[in-house]
């Protein structure tokens, strides 16, 4: 026996030798270790499945009893044998990998009892993860601006980041260095719908994707006592109708306790009413007016051709008409007597009443057709108050034109004078979003903070008192705001929540808080329209949107000004009520 053995020693001295292996000792008289050769996969290969075969040989001189392999901690599992010859067998055996990096231990025994190991490192790969973290999906923004908030994670990393906007060309983002994966960008929106696709692939290829939808766009709206909403391309509208603010025509002069289609008008992207005219924006970029027109705000006017005789065109306006000559808009807003136009390029138009210079043309000449606000460029947003006008740049300014009566243009003084050029509002910076009730004006900055300007009789400041500024100073208590709403002597701000906080007048239960007293800072609103996608507000009362499509109306009733039919007229209703649409 003796000798047998040492024959055997002598045979695995040699293969050794032949080998090469530095790993295996032979000591003269005692059987060499089973000697482990992985063949599949590679030492150090990344996979995309969980499920890894390892295959190879053991040469094993001494004979092999077994061999097992085990990741981790996990058990070991037993191979699958097959024998070439007396020294050398064949293995093959499966293991589940963890996420991520992996050592699998190979463990051979030959007869004699003598343990070999190996460790063999594999990577699992899992495919990219996605998420749009805002804006949440069914959200409407008044800003041509979105920012989208989303992470990219992947355990073997992230080495390509793109995003599509409408099904346009792919985007290269930058790969996000941080662990948790976070990144940001801003698109630039089309009036309407939107959607956004992120993609992302790791070192092996693999891919992942999420999607966001959102409008641009008004999609609630109220004047004086007239209320829309808009859904699939569709305007819907009731409420007084005097001036033909409706827009259903001549042969309907009365006001409409139920929602009705405004004819001829489909593949709208936006709504804007205010006191007795409206607005509609097409999603071609056209943009159509009616109601009332004595002080040419509905912009359907002809310019004047040199050296001839100019007639305004002030004519009321039963249905709607489009605003000839006006070709890519994106947003529309209408003030008291006047109305703004954002254009594609960033520039924007006005119309109407310029008793205050509230056009912006360096003039103070009531115009019926649009005319090009000077020295504007880059602008995100506009806005239209009583006879002031303001809009949002996309590098955070606001700049403001028109009345300043009760500061509304924020330089710290008032004047009777209107100012009839736009200029930026002084050490307003890092806003976000911008909106203004009658004479007072709200701005959220970067950080979800507030500033308030302007009126403040109501408390429509949100400081707590009813005292007036001209100077921007920030509402107490909000934090992390979103978006603002204003008309009238109140105003709402959207939290990140969905959730809204109102203050100001509220003697008409305007505010949504479930009672009629004046608020002069910030209170929790209802929840009935949480998570809030869009929102449009009238002197007093309120039509809102929540992310579901489901309309929402509060506030003072008159003349059906809040929708359902069944509601008492000369009312104030303190909690939303729902408005069904045809």
């Amino acid at each position: 026996m003796k000798s047998r053995n040492s024959a055997l020693a002598l045979v695995a001295a040699a293969w050794l030798s032949a080998c090469g292996d530095s790993d295996v000792a032979n000591t003269a008289g005692v059987p060499a270790s089973p000697y482990l050769q992985v063949l599949t996969p590679a030492p150090g290969t990344v996979t995309r499945d969980a499920n890894v075969k390892l295959t190879g040989t053991v040469n094993a001189p001494g004979g092999l009893a077994s061999l097992t392999a085990r990741t981790g901690a996990g058990e070991a599992r037993e191979a699958t044998l097959a024998t070439r010859s007396p020294v050398e067998t064949a293995f093959e055996v499966e293991v589940t990998l963890a996420d991520g990096a992996n050592e699998v231990e190979l463990v051979a025994v030959d007869q004699s009892g003598t343990v070999s190991r190996r460790v063999v490192a594999l990577t699992y790969a899992t495919p990219p993860e996605v998420k749009v973290l805002s804006p949440a999906s069914g959200l409407a923004f008044t800003v041509r601006r979105v920012r989208v908030e989303a992470t990219a994670t992947d355990n073997v990393g992230v080495v390509a980041l793109t995003y599509t906007l409408n099904d346009g060309e792919a985007r290269t983002l930058e790969v996000p260095a941080g662990a948790e994966g976070a990144f940001a960008f801003d698109v630039t929106p089309r009036p309407g719908a939107n959607h956004v696709v992120l993609r992302a692939r790791d070192a092996l290829g693999n891919e992942a994707e999420s999607a966001v939808d959102f409008h641009f766009g008004n999609i609630a709206t109220a004047g004086g006592l007239h209320s829309g909403t808009l859904r699939d391309g569709r305007v819907y509208v009731w409420g007084r109708n005097l001036s033909g603010q409706l827009g259903l025509g001549p042969g309907v002069p009365t006001g409409q306790k139920t929602p009705q289609p405004v004819p001829g008008l489909e593949g709208m992207a936006a709504i804007a009413f205010n006191q007795s005219f409206s607005m509609a924006l097409g999603s071609d970029g056209s943009v159509w007016t009616w109601g009332d027109n004595d002080q040419a705000q509905l912009g359907l006017g002809t310019p004047p051709k040199e050296g001839e005789a100019h007639t305004p065109d002030t004519t009321q306006r039963d249905s709607a008409e489009r605003i000839q000559g006006l070709t890519g808009a994106v947003a529309v807003a209408p003030g008291f007597q006047h109305a703004l136009v954002l254009m594609d390029d960033g520039t924007v138009r006005a119309f109407g009443n310029n008793a205050q210079g509230q056009l912006g043309d360096g003039t103070l000449e009531t115009r019926d057709y649009p005319v090009t606000v000077a020295g504007l460029t880059d602008v995100v947003k506009v806005m239209a108050g009583s006879a002031h006008s303001l809009a949002l740049k996309a590098d955070g300014t606001v700049w403001a034109w028109g009345r300043n009566s009760y500061g509304n243009l924020g330089t710290g003084t008032t004047t009777t004078a209107g100012r009839p050029s736009a200029e930026p509002v002084p050490g307003l910076t890092d806003v976000v979003d911008i909106a203004n009730g009658r004479d007072h004006v709200l701005a959220v900055h970067a950080d979800g903070t507030v500033s308030a300007w302007g009126l403040g009789a109501s408390g429509q400041l949100g400081r707590g008192t009813t005292t007036t500024s001209a100077t921007p100073e920030k509402v107490p208590g909000i934090t992390d705001a979103r978006a603002v709403f204003a008309n009238g002597n109140y105003g709402f701000a959207r939290l990140s929540d969905g959730s809204l906080m109102g203050w100001g007048q509220n003697g008409n239960g305007q505010l949504g808080d479930g009672t009629q007293t004046q608020r002069a800072q910030p209170v929790a609103a209802t929840s009935a329209v949480k998570p809030l996608s869009g929102m449009g507000m009238g002197a007093t009362h309120v039509i809102a949107v929540r992310a579901d499509g489901t309309v929402y109306a509060w506030g003072w009733n008159l003349e059906g000004s809040l929708g359902p039919d069944a509601v008492i007229d000369r009312w104030s209703y303190t909690d939303p009520i729902p408005v069904p649409l045809p």
